[in-house]
């Protein structure tokens, strides 16, 4: 082709019709731009198909990931009521001052135990590495960044404060005054139930526990609202994409 066009000037130039050379030559050099900017604009589009195209597999991985978060939250959060349940119980087996029964024994097994269920960040992460900047939805950038940055944040403190009030305080008692099953996980009963039930001690820390249990629900449920408007975020998102 190029040797073409190059023929055609040296044939001009030949039968000294200049005017029509010059008229030629920028023709042409309209022409090699015209071809740039051709190739600039499929490179372009190339390039905007492959960060669409990588942007989708971000959106995807995350609202998978969303989902799972959910689920392992919501698990955490049925344990932690299941807990609630057998201290309140307990309580009332003191309160009215009860004989011990055997159905205490699964809430006595379980009491020192606790899941607030177990946050995955991966595809968060994979985005940080690539550039949150290849979302277009900046609103769904910025709802992205405050649950994983801060949302997110509560379920781990959570867990600092439930983890020192059981190492300092439960297990401790727990080891001194409960007698777990070799057979069972959350399986134990006391040593002595009778004395169990005057003592002023355990009563504080079945209190104490309690108590945190309670606000340890109260913040995976605040937690559950951001993630339940990301997954619906997401797959809205997701959406309009396929719909392009």
């Amino acid at each position: 082709m190029i040797k073409f066009f190059r023929k055609i000037r040296q044939n001009l130039l030949m039968e000294n019709k200049t005017s029509k050379y010059f008229k030629y030559a920028i023709g042409e050099i309209v022409l090699v731009v015209i071809g740039i900017l051709i190739a600039l604009q499929i490179n372009n589009w190339n390039e905007n198909r492959k960060l669409k195209k990588q942007e989708t597999k971000i959106l995807s991985d995350l609202l998978a990931e969303s989902k799972q978060n959910k689920t392992e939250i919501q698990n955490g959060m049925k344990f932690i009521k299941i807990t609630i349940n057998d201290i309140s119980k307990i309580e009332y087996y003191i309160n009215n001052n009860l004989d011990y029964s055997t159905e205490l024994d699964n809430g006595f097994g379980r009491f020192p135990h606790n899941s607030s269920g177990a946050v995955n960040s991966a595809a968060y992460n994979s985005l940080k590495s690539i550039g949150i900047g290849i979302l277009q939805n900046d609103k769904l950038k910025m709802d992205i960044v405050n649950l994983y940055d801060v949302k997110f944040l509560n379920i781990p403190d959570y867990t600092i404060d439930e983890n020192l009030i059981r190492s300092s305080v439960v297990f401790p008692f727990y080891a001194k005054n409960i007698i777990y099953s070799e057979e069972f996980t959350y399986l134990a009963r006391p040593n002595n139930f009778t004395e169990l039930k005057r003592n002023q001690e355990f009563l504080n820390i079945l209190r104490l526990v309690k108590r945190q249990r309670i606000r340890g629900v109260e913040r995976l449920e605040e937690v559950l609202i951001p993630v339940n408007k990301l997954i619906q975020d997401l797959s809205n998102e997701l959406d309009s994409k396929l719909k392009l």
